[in-house]
């Protein structure tokens, strides 16, 4: 017997097209979507299955078994990302992009907020051959999303939701984008607190954007981070939707973020005692996108708001300290809860 080989497997993902109606799919070619490259994927199929074991049938084990609703989860995720894979998942989960051009260059901005409460989230469709077979996934948002510092890479893993489609499918794989990884060694990060918080309406790559002053650079001191999103989807399957879900809608959105730092002085534990707010901007600039251009390949991601969870006291790692940041992200009125603004080839994402 030949075995299927694991490292065979595609993805390719619609990320720069949404669909028009919930489940209808999109086209996939390389106007709509790409290959990924480098990732890690799992699908599982969550369906309901009724059967009559506890109903009267004359036998002991029963007769027969249906699936009546059909779930689809796929995970997706990168150790090594790269811009344009955290850019559509970032699109995705947060659901708000605003595109700007780099002149008339192949390079733009993609500035990712959270969708306004009320306002559905983009879905797309997906195709996946795993084990030698190919599927095609409709109707697929992000629930959950994951940045976080993996080694001296940044890495992303998203949790995806579909309608339960999942026919098969023989649609030729588009190409994956050349991109390099987005690098830690190309990361600063920057901290402000009280009332010197300013979030520039225009982000600037590789120069703060939190602050009317002079904020502090942790880029020495920072050791690891990770920010999640959570949309607590949930399906709602209806009546008439052939076992299919009609759409997935999302609950009371949920955000955090834990960084550790190189332990310094009782400053962080001051901002604990005294609750202080601060805001936080992670800026990785990496490579020129565009000869003769201005825009780099990388990512904001700015936190705008929040307070400190627990005492950030030294603890003792390999005979040097540190201290645990976790967080509370707040709303400051004015901003949203995070802002990340992406950098890459594409024009468009989710359009």
């Amino acid at each position: 017997m030949q075995t299927k080989k694991a490292w065979a497997d595609k993805l390719m993902i619609g990320f720069y097209k949404k669909e028009a109606t919930y489940g209808a799919g999109v086209t996939m070619d390389a106007t709509n979507a790409c290959s990924l490259s480098g990732y890690k994927a799992q699908v599982e199929w969550g369906d309901t299955v009724v059967n009559d074991k506890e109903e009267t049938t004359g036998t002991e084990f029963g007769t027969t078994s249906e699936i009546v609703e059909q779930r689809v989860k796929m995970t997706v995720s990168e150790s090594n990302a790269k811009p344009n894979t955290l850019i559509g998942l970032a699109a995705m989960a947060l659901g708000s992009v605003t595109a700007t051009q780099d002149g008339a260059l192949a390079a733009y901005s993609q500035k990712i907020i959270p969708a306004t409460v009320g306002t559905v989230l983009p879905s797309t469709q997906a195709e996946a051959t795993i084990a030698g077979i190919q599927r095609a996934y409709k109707g697929l948002k992000v629930d959950t999303l994951k940045i976080a510092a993996n080694d001296r890479l940044v890495s992303v893993e998203a949790g995806l939701m579909g309608d339960g489609s999942r026919a098969t499918s023989a649609t030729a794989f588009v190409a994956s984008l050349t991109e390099s990884w987005l690098k830690l060694a190309d990361c600063k990060v920057y901290l402000e607190n009280g009332t010197a918080i300013s979030i520039s309406p225009t982000l600037v790559q590789a120069a703060e954007d939190i602050s009317s002053g002079a904020p502090v650079d942790l880029s020495a001191r920072i050791q690891g981070v990770e920010w999640n999103w959570n949309n607590k989807l949930e399906g709602q399957p209806g009546y008439g939707g052939a076992g299919l879900l009609q759409d997935l809608d999302y609950g009371k959105r949920e955000t955090s973020l834990k960084f550790t730092l190189l332990f310094n002085d009782a400053t962080e534990i001051d901002h604990y005692l005294n609750m202080d707010p601060l805001a936080i901007e992670f800026d990785l600039k990496g490579g020129l996108i565009a000869a003769t251009g201005a825009m780099y390949y990388g990512f904001h991601l700015i936190v705008p708001r929040f307070k400190l969870l627990n005492a950030p006291l030294p603890k003792e790692e390999n005979g040097i300290y540190v201290c645990e940041m976790e967080c509370d992200i707040q709303d400051d009125g004015t901003n949203p809860a995070v802002i990340i603004e992406g950098y890459s080839s594409k024009p468009a994402y989710l359009a």
